[in-house]
């Protein structure tokens, strides 16, 4: 009996041993775990020290994911495609910089870029996350047309966008049943009076919508809300004064 009973503790001994080499190997997992996840996080650079820097490749330069604040806080980023890059040169007029770039935008830090250009902090006397839209966001820069990149952990809108406002968000394009649709957008004017006045033009070609059989996208107006409208007048709206419209190409 006395020998089954140390056999017996023998073996609580070793179970007790296997059971704690188990926890402090999980808990350095687990440990592992949260210092990778942080250092994702972490890995961005500071907001504070992107102005005048460079903006690197996609996939090498952590910034196109974003920046932290000076509280730590991780800003996302939004990433566009430009077609006709320009970049305002003051007093001179624009420099050309390239047919096709990236601009990234982090519009609560107040900061944008092109791929291989340096990052603005724009404009100086106005805080760029209160701008809606992207032109705005996207001084110094000019672009002919921009062509939304959605990007993995970006939650898009759902392609239900009719009669909702525009904003930075929308301009990323939609999504419906795991299909995502990108938006492309340009700067439109018309004259009023002795002004002329700009607004921004977005259109997505969302899947067929209930109850119309012609070609139909969601495009914004002047009035920046999202309107399901004829597809083939997209150059008369952009280019007519809104008062001027025919009621066809609404």
């Amino acid at each position: 009996m006395r020998q089954l009973s140390w056999t017996g503790r023998g073996v609580v001994a070793v179970v007790l041993a296997v059971v704690l080499v188990g926890s402090v190997v999980t808990g350095l997992a687990l440990r592992a775990s949260s210092a990778d996840s942080e250092g994702g996080t972490s890995a961005l650079p500071a907001c504070a020290d992107l102005a005048e820097t460079r903006l690197g490749p996609l996939g090498e330069d952590p910034a196109w994911n974003g920046c932290l604040t000076d509280d730590d806080a991780a800003v996302r980023a939004y990433r566009y495609q430009c077609s006709g890059l320009r970049e305002s040169l003051v007093p001179s007029g624009e420099a050309r910089r390239a047919d096709e770039s990236a601009i990234v935008f982090l519009p609560d830090a107040g900061l944008v870029a092109a791929t291989d250009q340096e990052w603005f902090r724009r404009p100086r006397n106005q805080h760029p996350a209160y701008l809606r839209t992207p032109f705005a966001l996207s001084v110094p820069y000019r672009c002919d047309e921009l062509r939304s990149l959605p990007h993995d952990g970006m939650v898009l809108a759902s392609c239900d966008l009719d009669d909702v406002p525009l904003d930075l968000h929308s301009t990323q394009g939609c999504s419906e049943d795991g299909q995502v649709y990108t938006a492309l957008g340009r700067t439109c004017s018309y004259p009023d009076f002795d002004l002329t006045t700009s607004w921004e033009q977005w259109s997505i070609e969302p899947p067929d919508l209930p109850g119309r059989n012609d070609d139909i996208v969601l495009e914004s107006g002047p009035d920046e809300q999202w309107w399901a409208v004829p597809a083939a007048h997209r150059d008369q709206r952009c280019w007519t004064p809104p008062d001027e419209w025919d009621p066809a190409w609404r």
